[in-house]
């Protein structure tokens, strides 16, 4: 069954429908919270939240945007609120996956799992506004139109954040001697 019939049905209440396209989108919900959340617990506590947020509105979704933007969007906001709640900074994913050398080195791989942690900490230090942006943008790879209707913001200020964001992680790098 195609995703649009799955989810007009969702929309009718048909749970079974709701379960089957969320099953779909289940393992990429769970990797946006851990993304956020940095751990195994908290990401599957924020991937529930988002699920029954997602089950309780789906009659809101108005086919304006993919359902994979809204999926993300959901999924995020609720990540970011949870943060908040708890007065935590984001955390996001390690990098060490991202920055791995390509020819097998054990010992560049020690340095770049400590680059990599360094980075993170890094980013961390960003203002909170910029996490979310440098999590779409970089880790997940989404454009910046889909990160503009998940964020709902506009594409110039997902850009000028992206460029901020970057400087700012520059700056923070060269301050610590790392760049």
């Amino acid at each position: 069954m195609q995703e649009t019939e799955l989810i007009k049905r969702a929309q009718a209440g048909d749970n079974l429908a709701f379960s089957d396209l969320i099953g779909a989108y289940e393992k990429k919900i769970y990797n946006i919270a851990y993304r956020f959340m940095r751990n195994d617990h908290d990401a599957q506590d924020a991937a529930q939240d988002a699920i029954i947020k997602m089950y309780h509105n789906i009659k809101k979704f108005s086919f304006q945007s993919a359902f994979s933007t809204w999926m993300y969007r959901v999924t995020a906001n609720t990540c970011l609120d949870i943060l908040r709640r708890k007065k935590a900074n984001a955390q996001i994913e390690d990098f060490e996956n991202l920055i791995v050398s390509r020819d097998g080195n054990p010992d560049r791989d020690v340095l770049n799992n400590e680059l990599g942690e360094s980075i993170k900490s890094c980013i961390r230090m960003l203002p909170e506004k910029y996490i979310p942006i440098i999590v779409l943008k970089d880790i997940e790879g989404l454009k910046y139109e889909e990160i503009a209707q998940v964020l709902r913001i506009s594409v110039g200020t997902v850009k000028s954040r992206i460029s901020r964001a970057r400087e700012k992680l520059r700056e923070i790098l060269i301050s610590k001697r790392m760049l």
